[in-house]
């Protein structure tokens, strides 16, 4: 915060410069060559009559230097040729040409019909004269008896103003009135001489015999007011217009509308951030090497942006290049593109077009509006300018060498148009400013820097290829990704004029793993989800087959399979033994199959010790070992006494026990054991009712 007060405080002034054929003023004050104007204050530059303005109309202050790259002049205007009645131009001029100040034309009559003088008609600071051409029938040439300087826009006055010593009108109290204003473009016209100013005797604006021929008030006495209103133009921008009628001169200024007197900087203001409208035609704004092509954007404080036209040999950039966020506003003056020659038909009075063509290197056009011309590139600038009108030429910023300059004649170039200055083998003393001047003193500056730029080799990348190696200025990459990689990130980048590729190179990810679905194993069934990462396949094998591999595989992030495809295998089991005391209840073969089912039974006084039923399994195993017959005892048989266990068999040693009801006693022994011959050690009891009788 400190340091922000402090620039404020030493804010360098800026003196005003010196403008032939103009005037700048300050609000509504005149201000001479060098009078010093404070940091961030804007003088309004007006021509004189019969001069235009060439460049921005408006100047800010910024820490000692005006906003702008170029400084405004005013040139004499150029003449417009109207259309002749009964007659037409010579030398290939036609009605709505433009020609410049100092020119002549000349033009001839249809037969029967004269030029109303023999003097040649001369273009002088917008204005033909001595008058506009015309042609009248031969019976009707009279001899001119009033100067045409004393009558304009129509033969009819209907009152004459009082003149004063020097032939110029005035008013009773003796001051000179004011000619019309030129309406400026986007304004509206509001005369405000009967309320704010003390109104004169005579010759006032509303007074209707000193209008014109387009009902504008051909007069406007001493102390008129006159006001532009503030309405928007076509471009955003509101403009307010005050300029007052002081004995003849209008004197006064214009106001931005948005130009309002800043408020100090607080600590609420100091954070804010701004936000940028890219709306402005040919126009483009970067922030660091990033284009900025969003419509609407917001930047957070002390962010800054360069400007520059689209293409710096057709416009002319009007404004501050460079633009900080401070206090939630850009600073400097907003940059705005106006077309030169080319995109005004070659109008004569328009700046010209530059045009670049270059062999044997690179050139850019870089964020801040700068031609970068790689070394030993050949150059050409080509001016152009309609050859019939005069000759153009240009101006080198250095004496470094010598360069040719002339009309093009080389095949598809236009020698009636281009007007060319070439750089042959560029080198770094060859940096300068290049600017064509057109035979009216319209002018365009190209400033070039011849430089060895490079970009930084791209670092490798697995599975990523490039398709150019070069890293010189201008060069364009394309980048690609082996099968089944995805590029992420931009696919081309250019070596921009900072030396920074204009993309971060990309990565190649995998997102696909190979299709496995046509692989041509025999039996081998498959089930796959797809071939993206995470995928899965699942496989399985018909009856008979056992799968050897994995059964499910997954899409790794790797670009590969979990593992290799699996195949399916015959399975073959051998043929079991038969156990013995028992026999195999399926038929008996040499060798079995996968999924093949054995049932195994015991012989009489024997029970089954392990599976009765065995599978042949994928693996060529059985799912488990033979069972074993062994000798047992087998239920004892029925009895009306409740008997411990009751089983199919018993094994060698068991014992079983029994019970009678309630009224019921038992008749033998309680206890019965398997002996080791299969037998029970006694016979089954019985139960015998207690009831007498």
């Amino acid at each position: 915060m400190f340091l922000t007060n402090w620039l404020f405080s030493f804010a360098v002034p800026c003196p005003v410069p010196a403008i032939p054929n103009g005037v700048y003023h300050h609000f509504q004050r005149a201000v001479v060559a060098k009078e010093d104007i404070s940091h961030g204050e804007v003088v309004m530059l007006t021509c004189l009559p019969g001069f235009q303005l060439m460049g921005p109309d408006s100047l800010r202050c910024w820490y000692g230097e005006w906003a702008v790259d170029n400084l405004p002049e005013c040139a004499p205007k150029p003449c417009e040729l109207p259309v002749i009645p009964q007659g037409h131009y010579l030398s290939g001029y036609r009605p709505g040409l433009t020609i410049s100040h100092g020119s002549s034309v000349d033009f001839d009559c249809k037969p029967d019909y004269v030029k109303a003088s023999d003097d040649s008609i001369q273009c002088l600071e917008g204005s033909l004269r001595p008058f506009t051409p015309s042609c009248q029938h031969h019976s009707l040439k009279v001899d001119t008896v009033i100067s045409p300087d004393d009558i304009q826009e129509t033969d009819i006055r209907y009152r004459q103003p009082i003149k004063g010593t020097d032939g110029s009108p005035v008013d009773a109290s003796g001051f000179r009135p004011c000619g019309p204003p030129e309406r400026q473009q986007n304004t509206l016209l509001y005369p405000t001489t009967g309320k704010s100013r003390s109104k004169s005797s005579s010759m006032m604006a509303d007074d209707p015999e000193e209008t014109g021929t387009e009902g504008q008030p051909r007069w406007y006495a001493h102390n008129t007011e006159v006001r532009f209103n503030c309405i928007r133009g076509i471009y955003g921008e509101k403009t307010t217009w005050k300029i007052v009628c002081e004995d003849g001169n209008w004197v006064g200024g214009a106001y931005k509308c948005e130009a309002e007197p800043e408020p100090p900087p607080d600590e609420d203001r100091a954070n804010r951030s701004c936000v940028f409208l890219n709306t402005e035609p040919n126009l483009v704004a970067f922030q660091g090497d990033e284009l900025i092509e969003d419509e609407e954007t917001e930047h957070p404080p002390h962010s800054e942006l360069v400007f520059r036209c689209k293409d710096i040999g057709k416009y002319s950039l009007v404004g501050s290049v460079r633009r900080r966020c401070v206090h939630g506003d850009w600073d400097g003056v907003k940059p705005s593109c106006y077309g030169l020659s080319q995109e005004n038909d070659y109008a004569l009075e328009k700046p010209p077009t530059i045009l670049f063509r270059h062999q044997l290197g690179p050139i850019a056009q870089s964020n801040e509006g700068k031609l970068i011309v790689y070394p030993g590139t050949i150059l050409h600038l080509e001016c152009l300018w309609i050859r019939k009108y005069g000759i153009p030429h240009w101006q080198v910023s250095h004496s470094y060498r010598k360069y040719p300059e002339g009309w093009t004649n080389e095949a598809g170039r236009d020698p009636q148009l281009e007007y060319r200055l070439s750089i042959y083998h560029a080198q770094k003393d060859d940096s300068g400013r290049f600017t064509c001047i057109t035979p009216m003193g319209h002018r365009h500056s190209v400033d070039i820097l011849v430089a060895a730029v490079h970009c930084p080799s791209f670092p490798h990348a697995p599975g990523l290829h490039v398709s150019n190696p070069s890293t010189k200025l201008d060069t364009k990459v394309v980048f690609s990704c082996h099968d089944g990689q995805t590029l992420i990130g931009r696919e081309e980048a250019t070596c921009l004029p900072s030396g920074n590729w204009s993309a971060d190179p990309p990565l190649c990810r995998v997102t696909e793993c190979p299709d496995i679905s046509n692989v041509t194993h025999s039996f081998l069934l498959a089930k796959i989800s797809g071939q993206t990462v995470g995928s899965l396949a699942n496989f399985s094998c018909p009856s008979g087959y056992g799968l050897r591999g994995e059964m499910v595989l997954q899409c790794l992030d790797t670009g590969q399979w979990s593992s290799s495809v699996p195949y399916c295998e015959e399975v073959i089991c051998a043929s079991p033994e038969v156990p013995t005391n028992g026999q195999l209840q399926s038929s008996n073969k040499d060798k079995y199959r996968g999924g093949d089912v054995l049932q195994f039974a015991c012989d009489a006084n024997h029970m089954m010790d392990g599976k009765n039923i065995i599978v042949c399994q994928e693996n060529g195993r059985w799912s488990a070992p033979v069972p074993k017959c062994v000798l047992a005892c087998q239920f004892p048989g029925p009895s009306d006494a409740v008997i411990s266990k009751a089983d199919y068999f018993y094994r060698i040693n068991e014992t079983v026990t029994f019970e009678c009801k309630d009224g019921f006693e038992l008749r033998g022994p309680k206890m019965l054991r398997c002996l080791d011959d299969g037998r029970w050690s006694s016979t089954t009891p019985t139960c015998h009712s207690t009831r007498k009788g």
